[in-house]
């Protein structure tokens, strides 16, 4: 487990460091990526899809909604709730990220580069195993 981490915590610092420019972080990015899939989707779900606890997601989810990249829209089932959706200035920032190719692992390389294909698919094919379990073991 120290090992992933210590290869996702590299990886995270060179792609906050490439999203800088743009005035976005990492957790913002995934963020209003994950509400382009989605189409919209409730905070407390994106929370638990991102690997984030809900406060962090709320603090995170407020900054995308103050800078315009996302919107909020009350749950016609809960009024209570609302779910996020991407607007029109967020899909503008996410097609500007994307057609730089910032994020891609040819700018900020690719520590995977030295397995085989058949020994990348297997490894990733091991790591999704290893993930459905932690979810049973170690909850979502």
């Amino acid at each position: 487990m120290n090992l992933l981490g210590m290869v996702y915590a590299r990886w995270r610092r060179q792609a906050s460091l490439a999203l800088s420019p743009y005035g976005i972080t990492l957790s913002q990015f995934q963020l209003i990526h994950l509400a382009r899939v989605r189409g919209s989707i409730a905070p407390s779900t994106a929370a638990a899809e991102l690997g984030s606890d809900r406060p962090t997601m709320t603090l995170v989810a407020r900054t995308c909604l103050g800078k315009g990249w996302l919107s909020r829209k009350a749950s016609q089932a809960d009024h209570r709730s609302f779910k996020l959706s991407l607007t029109g200035h967020g899909e503008e920032l996410l097609d500007r990220i994307e057609g730089d190719g910032v994020l891609s692992p040819y700018r900020l390389g690719d520590p995977f580069d030295i397995l085989g294909s058949d020994e990348r698919a297997d490894f990733l094919r091991m790591l999704d195993r290893v993930e459905r379990r932690s979810r049973d073991v170690l909850g979502v």
